[in-house]
């Protein structure tokens, strides 16, 4: 199988972490480059982050410095010290260092990602497993490369009960707008919400499992910040947008019509999907509704170990 040109865009962020790791050591993945905005921490946590898992990885693909604030506005911008599943600084109890021998290789993602479209001999999947702000800025302002996005394969969104609300998911209440922008694009869109990444159960005797059938730094790094996530959340989600690309078996997919709304109160940034067609509006969105668990680890556990 010849590989997939690719570009990966991150909130680095703990699942996002397992997502690198599994993008740039898939055969089937080539990773042109990575995109780090904010989302799960400030913009310049999850920058450092994925520059030092890029290191850890022992990888050139270049590292982009992508939105610090949402598309309209700075609507949600998350603060030092918030607790969540991903701990301060966005890897758990793990702290990259403060110094890094890497440094971005941009500061204007929609340049960065227009370079990478435009040089690239095929169609580019762009793997969106944050905020999708730097997607819709890129598709707003080079439209005209549009044709050459081969596919956004994105983890947001849930037709069936949030984690924000009971109507919204964490990605897409970051920003809104950005969804809608991007949902009505045209390009093809493989949707990896809660409805299927919930599938993806992985628990502590799994990573402890992991841990003492991996070796090296990058590992340890994975298994002690993964450990920290899951005792909050047993779902390992922004993986699967890029697991679904190396093996179209793990996630069931299902056509449908989906609209974002922008509305305020507890529905804004709800993914709606016209699952029974209702509105006969032609579909725009591939939603995932289930996921292969076993098929999932296997892939993901392979990345962290370095055996794909």
């Amino acid at each position: 199988m010849k590989s997939i040109p690719a570009v990966l865009l991150v909130d680095t962020g703990v699942d996002d972490a397992f997502a690198i790791a599994l993008a740039a050591r898939s055969p089937q993945i080539d990773l042109l480059g990575l995109v780090a905005s904010f989302g799960n921490s400030k913009l310049e946590n999850t920058l450092q982050n994925t520059l030092w898992l890029t290191q850890l990885l022992g990888v050139q693909t270049p590292v982009c410095k992508g939105s610090a604030h949402a598309f309209c506005e700075p609507d949600w911008v998350p603060e030092e010290g918030v607790v969540n599943c991903h701990g301060d600084r966005g890897l758990g109890p793990v702290v990259a260092p403060n110094t890094l021998a890497a440094a971005p290789a941009s500061e204007d993602a929609v340049a960065f990602l227009a370079g990478i479209l435009e040089r690239s001999e095929e169609p580019v999947a762009l793997i969106p497993v944050g905020p999708l702000t730097d997607v819709a800025r890129f598709v707003v302002a080079r439209p005209d490369l549009i044709p050459k996005i081969r596919v956004i394969s994105l983890m947001g969104g849930a037709g069936r009960g949030g984690n924000v609300t009971p109507f919204v998911e964490a990605n897409i209440s970051s920003d809104p707008e950005a969804a809608a922008t991007v949902f009505g694009c045209g390009a093809p869109i493989v949707m990896c919400g809660l409805d299927c990444t919930r599938d993806c159960v992985v628990t502590a005797a799994m990573v402890e499992q992991l841990r003492a059938e991996s070796e090296g730094e990058l590992a340890q790094v994975l298994c002690d910040s993964g450990a920290f996530y899951l005792s909050i959340d047993e779902l390992l989600h922004d993986p699967l947008a890029v697991a679904c690309l190396i093996d179209e078996g793990v996630l069931r997919t299902e056509e449908h019509y989906v609209d974002i709304c922008l509305t305020p109160g507890e529905h804004r940034g709800q993914t709606v999907v016209d699952w029974e067609d209702r509105l006969g509006r032609p579909a725009n969105v591939q939603v995932g509704v289930a996921a292969d668990p076993q098929r999932f680890w296997q892939l993901v556990s392979a990345a962290v170990k370095g055996t794909l």
